[in-house]
């Protein structure tokens, strides 16, 4: 008997639907201090080949070199970039991130979280813009942006 409860239990949970985690791989999380001279305002990007890389890494290095620490051996056949930019801020406390990443149906959900300072939190006088860039599974269903 316990044999039987145990295997109808087992087909009930193999056949409910769940979301499954995409999984992803943080390339680089920070700050641009160009005050928006690299030309980004707060938005979302998908990167999904060679060339869209080359064109992001120029654009983003505009004031700064900071795609220097970034990896760029990415296999753009099996992988694609996404990337977050928050709007500029006129001080330090603020970032941005992606959380998770999630196959739900015909789409990826791309999870977002940004953070400020609180009140009385002391904080740096830079004007900055936060950033995460992420690697992904290459993936023909369309990437939805969520933000928490």
């Amino acid at each position: 008997m316990k044999i039987f409860i145990t295997i109808i239990f087992s087909l009930l949970l193999v056949g409910c639907p769940k979301n499954e985690e995409g999984g992803f791989t943080s390339l680089s999380k920070g700050n641009l201090f160009g005050a928006g001279s690299e030309g980004f305002k707060k938005e979302n990007i998908v990167i999904s080949s060679k060339e869209e890389w080359k064109s992001f890494l120029s654009k983003i290095d505009t004031t700064n070199k900071v795609s220097e620490t970034f990896e760029n051996a990415i296999d753009f056949s099996k992988e694609m970039i996404v990337v977050v930019v928050d709007k500029v801020r006129n001080s330090g406390g603020f970032s941005v991130e992606i959380i998770e990443v999630v196959k739900e149906g015909d789409a990826f959900l791309i999870k977002v979280k940004s953070k400020g300072p609180k009140p009385l939190d002391m904080v740096t006088t830079a004007i900055i813009q936060p950033y995460h860039i992420v690697k992904i599974n290459k993936t023909n269903k369309d990437i939805k942006f969520i933000e928490l």
